[in-house]
């Protein structure tokens, strides 16, 4: 099996992860995960911005620190409560709603008290004022007002827990809108703090997400919260029974005044609401007023239906798998951290700015589901491919091998027959009486056997570079000595051509190098500009140095070197493509093996170029 085939096989082994991701969302959306989407339902509400303050509620406590006070036990004796009426009714609240479960009266003076609490009720009625008794639910049924007072108005004010649906853990989630055809005390005080605003009512059906439960009887819908119900956080204002009448006239006007019970010692007088649900509970009176705010401001929420939120796994975990299968394993958990934080963001603004809840329990865990799917066949994966391509390296490192082996043993087997070829040549030469032609001739075959053993030269450099065998004979000398022999030797080529050296040689104290390396850097640069420069120019050469390094600098009149080419004319075998180069004889090394043999000094090597004016070399060797 070739190597593109095993690359194949592996990319087929993402359908089976694929397979599995799809088959384990399908059994996890078969299952109700509503303690985490209860969490997150919590944080929603208790971060929601959705809802607007009201500071018009007064809540009026009936509790042990005003039975100590007052000398009574609750519910209290009617005298009691006929002048907290009076004190509450000369300000002008709003509305008046009783959570106290009174009695029918037991004594004559208490039937007296009793009729004056009616009269004081109808007064305020008469007179626009709004008056509801809130009625609670018992094993027993409905918790109904003493027989006379219940012409004043009354209705079912219970809190709902989620003691049977959703998480089970007797939070209070959902009001209460209509029962057995009868408003809620929360849905008619809605309505008439609605009519206060100048605001349509609203009927059960008509707030968003209400729905009818057949078993019960009643409609229910999801809540807002404007303000923490908690004792010590809420904005509602909260006054013990006996403090009221310390309270200055006028406090009460225009406010929704809600008076009934809150016994820490009775448990039944407080609830758990998202915002505690462990240890110390919220006060039901305050909670009374929350849900009354939240059906005056219609802010209810609608729930999606669990389909969509199926859906929505199944759309996510098929693309995460998508792009968990494309990208590395890095960017892969950054991509599923993303989406996760946008599954979180896009539900929680879907809360707070629509009034929809999207459960998300569903889409975050199939997320995991995705990512610890894909993990272990990623890793896989990966290691079947490393595993292909450490193969496949080792093949390519053995055929390189070979070529390099080939390379080497042809090139030292080479050099013998040109050797052979150029003493043959130069017998020729210099033994016998030759013509002009012939001459010329010889001359050739010495000119090629000198190309060509440069050309074997640079091959077996390269062999060298390659199997790592180069190592420096490194040597004291002075550069200027260096670059002196390198023109001595090469002025006849230069003047053949008619090109003249100038040279700017500063004194140098003398650098470590290897003397060798370094001639083959300065002669293959020099005899690049002589090649490229044409007749009748100049090539200049100079060095300097300074505390770090000693310069040298090899500049010509030449052609110069187009951008294009610039950048590569240090690369193995590139040569530069202009017409002056196609006859031009030259391998492409020289200029790789040169910067190779300067950076193994630790030195630099820079190029710059202008076409039609010239080409600069700097080298730069360590001043040490």
């Amino acid at each position: 099996m070739d190597f593109k085939t095993r690359l194949k096989s592996i990319e087929n082994n993402n359908y089976y992860p694929l397979f599995f991701t799809i088959v384990f969302i399908l059994i996890l959306i078969q299952y109700s995960f509503s303690t985490l989407d209860a969490i997150f339902y919590d944080l929603w509400i208790k971060t929601d911005l959705g809802l607007k303050e009201n500071k018009n509620y007064v809540v009026i406590t009936l509790d042990e620190e005003s039975d100590e006070f007052l000398g009574e036990v609750y519910p209290y004796t009617y005298a009691t409560h006929s002048r907290l009426l009076k004190k509450i009714i000369s300000d002008g609240p709003s509305s008046i709603n009783y959570f106290v479960e009174l009695l029918e009266p037991d004594s004559k003076i208490d039937t007296v008290y009793y009729k004056e609490f009616k009269d004081l009720v109808l007064d305020y009625q008469k007179k626009g004022g709004q008056f509801l008794f809130a009625t609670d639910i018992d094993s027993w049924g409905e918790q109904l007002p003493p027989k006379e007072l219940r012409e004043l108005g009354y209705a079912l004010g219970h809190i709902n827990q989620d003691g049977q649906v959703f998480a089970k853990d007797e939070v209070s989630r959902r009001a209460i809108l209509n029962i057995s055809g009868e408003d809620s005390f929360h849905l008619q005080m809605g309505n008439f703090i609605r009519s206060k605003r100048d605001l349509p009512s609203l009927t059960a059906h008509s707030y968003k997400g209400s729905y009818y439960n057949e078993e019960a009887d009643a409609t229910f819908a999801l809540y807002r919260f404007y303000t923490n119900p908690n004792e010590e956080e809420s904005e509602i204002i909260k006054i013990p029974f006996h403090r009221v009448f310390a309270i200055p006239s006028g406090f009460f006007k225009d406010k929704y005044v809600l008076i009934g019970p809150k016994y820490a010692a009775n448990s039944a007088d407080f609830v758990k609401t998202p915002f505690r649900k462990e240890g110390t509970k919220s006060a039901k009176m305050s909670l009374h007023a929350v849900i009354m705010e939240a059906l005056a401001q219609s802010k209810t929420i609608y729930q999606v239906p669990d389909f969509v939120s199926d859906i929505f796994s199944i759309l996510i975990a098929i693309f995460l798998s998508y792009i968990i299968s494309k990208v590395r394993p890095t960017k892969g958990l950054f991509i599923t951290i993303m989406i996760m934080l946008g599954a979180f963001v896009g539900t929680y603004l879907l809360f707070s700015v629509g009034g929809i809840w999207l459960k998300i329990s569903h889409i975050i865990l199939g997320i995991f589901v995705v990512y610890y799917i894909w993990v272990p066949f990623r890793a896989i994966g990966e290691y079947q491919t490393r595993y292909a391509i450490e193969e496949e390296a080792k093949l390519l490192k053995q055929v390189d091998n070979l070529k390099r082996n080939f390379i080497s043993l042809m090139s030292h087997d080479l050099k013998t027959p040109v050797a052979k070829i150029a003493g043959i040549a130069d017998i020729l030469n210099v033994q016998y009486e030759n013509t002009k032609e012939q001459k010329q001739l010889i001359e050739n075959i010495i000119n090629s056997t000198k190309e060509l053993n440069k050309f074997i030269t640079s091959i077996l450099d390269l062999t060298k570079i390659e199997s790592r065998e180069l190592t420096l004979k490194m040597a004291s000398k002075d550069v200027n000595t260096i670059i002196e022999n390198v023109i001595e030797k090469l002025k006849f080529e230069a003047n053949s051509s008619r090109i003249a050296f100038q040279t700017n040689l500063s004194p140098l104290y003398p650098i470590t190098v290897d003397v060798e390396l370094i001639i083959r850097v300065i002669s293959n640069l020099v005899e690049n500009a002589i090649k490229y420069s044409g007749e009748g120019s100049t090539i200049e050469i100079s060095t300097w140095d300074d505390d770090t390094w000693v310069y040298i600098e090899i500049k010509d009149n030449g052609v110069g070197i187009n951008p294009d080419d610039l950048e590569h004319v240090f690369d193995k075998f590139y040569r530069v493509k202009n017409d002056s180069s196609h006859k031009i004889k030259g391998s492409g090394l020289g200029l790789y093996l040169v910067k190779y043999f300067v950076e193994l000094h630790q030195g630099k090597i820079g190029v710059e170029s202008q076409l039609g004016i010239g080409t600069t070399f700097t080298v730069k060797l360590k001043n040490e």
